[in-house]
């Protein structure tokens, strides 16, 4: 068998894949803000559950040039997103 493709959905809310999220990065989102503003994943109204698989993904592809098999989810909060007025 192939690997498994990339095409789990990250952000429920907003129906946003994996693939539309890396492809954010690759294409220059290299802040939680960017990969908001430029997918729409994170801003869903259950208040952004996402994120924690958001960071760990952002966080790895910059220390590594590359995105991990396997997401390991930030347990440990919600990851800090942009504050409302």
């Amino acid at each position: 068998m192939g690997a498994k493709k990339k095409s789990e959905i990250i952000c429920r809310c907003n129906n946003i894949s994996r693939e539309t999220i890396e492809e954010a990065i690759r294409n220059g989102a290299h802040t939680l803000n960017d990969i908001f503003d430029t997918t729409s994943a994170g801003v869903g109204p259950c208040g952004g559950s996402c994120r924690r698989k958001l960071g760990p993904l952002l966080e790895h592809y910059l220390k590594n040039g590359t995105f991990p098999d396997k997401i390991t989810e930030d347990l440990t909060g919600k990851v800090p997103g942009p504050k409302k007025d």
